[in-house]
């Protein structure tokens, strides 16, 4: 059995900055790619001064979206420096962009050009709203594709103002749509050699994953409206305040709405018709979170974390972000890697056997002579 990671003799030309495409190829670069990332000379990914927090002159979110890549700087708009481009993608197994559509065919770069110089390659358009139709032209930041999509609004709580994600869950979606595709065509090309064209949108991505709500218009032309920590579909699964902090319960079926009301002390919760079953409670979802927030109030968080695991209701603390870094779980699993002297979160792909290693993100231009040599 081989140790080494998948795609070590892929080699991935990455045209991208910014969030979705980068988190794409960071993952191909964890699973063994070469990544050579393009960057403009002197200015690089914009993410690199997306800060603070900056460690020294580079942000921390660059840093976070870019390990175990080469950067080339390089002027698009120079002949030379297209045409080192176009021998490393005649070499390549994989291209990926974001830019507006129809720019990479403007700068020479488009799947057309660099396609008819080989057969097999991958080619990987990202962008906000696909290549096609009419708001192709238009800007595809997450923010903007979060308040598009209905997520904002279904995402904030009733009565209140939409609300975001907290982090870029319209890129990272994307991200790993379009890296999937990569995979399913690299293994398709294996057979026939011959490569392909493919695209993933920002928005579409995001409706693809909103499986507990798109489904909720789509097929009963009801809209979810606003539902904030709770869930669609399912009665009781969100957060409760407690006597002193809030803590999830999660009950997805009858044998665990079974086992909560008796941990919550109120078996006679099983004799109510409005609560017979997840139907039920969805129709009367007022009166049942009512009555569930109130007996929740009466004791600590403490108490119900203790009693509810050991009854197996699926429940939880509500923790920060330093918290969880610090949980027993995480530190036991080594999810916070080193890579050169950065503390990371590790690619959560882990096979028996292998090993990923972790470099430093590059600095712009870092491996330009190396690459320029190679390539000449």
């Amino acid at each position: 059995m081989s140790n080494c990671p998948p795609l070590q003799d892929i080699l991935v030309l990455d045209f991208t900055r910014a969030v979705a495409g980068p988190f794409c190829t960071m993952n191909l670069a964890d699973l063994g790619a070469r990544v050579i990332k393009v960057e403009e000379p002197g200015i690089g990914d914009e993410t690199r001064r997306w800060g603070p927090p900056f460690i020294g002159d580079t942000s921390a979110y660059f840093l976070s979206l870019n390990r175990n890549k080469e950067s080339l700087a390089v002027d698009l708009k120079n002949e030379e420096d297209l045409a080192l481009l176009r021998r490393i993608a005649k070499k390549a197994d994989v291209v990926i962009e974001n830019f507006r559509p129809g720019v990479a065919d403007r700068l020479g770069v488009g799947y057309k050009e660099l396609s008819a110089g080989n057969r097999g390659l991958i080619y990987a358009s990202v962008s906000g709203f696909g290549q096609d139709g009419p708001e192709r032209a238009r800007p595809g930041y997450d923010l903007v594709i979060q308040a598009m999509s209905g997520l904002m609004l279904a995402n904030a709580l009733p009565g209140g103002p939409p609300m975001k994600v907290a982090f870029p869950v319209a890129d990272v979606m994307a991200a790993m749509f379009v890296g999937q595709g990569i995979l399913a065509w690299l293994y398709r090309r294996a057979q026939t050699g011959e490569g392909r064209y493919l695209e993933v949108s920002l928005l579409e991505g995001l409706l693809a994953t909103m499986c507990s709500v798109a489904p909720c218009y789509l097929l009963t032309g009801e809209d979810p409206g606003a539902l904030g920590a709770g869930q669609a579909n399912i009665v009781p699964y969100q957060v409760f305040a407690t006597e002193d902090a809030p803590v999830i319960v999660g009950v997805p079926n009858n044998r665990i709405w079974e086992r909560f009301c008796r941990a919550a002390g109120c078996p006679h919760w099983l004799e109510d018709p409005r609560f017979l079953d997840n139907p039920a409670r969805n129709r009367n979802r007022a009166v049942v979170l009512a009555e569930i927030s109130r007996v929740m109030l009466q004791r600590p968080a403490a108490h119900w974390l203790q009693v509810l695991e050991e009854y197996g209701i699926p429940t939880g603390p509500v923790l920060t972000i330093a918290e969880i870094f610090e949980h027993p779980q995480v530190k036991e699993r080594g999810t916070v890697i080193d890579a050169g002297g950065l503390r990371m979160v590790g690619n959560p792909m882990r096979a028996a056997g292998v090993e990923t290693q972790y470099l430093r993100p590059p600095a712009i231009g870092e491996q330009n002579t190396r690459i320029r040599e190679e390539f000449a």
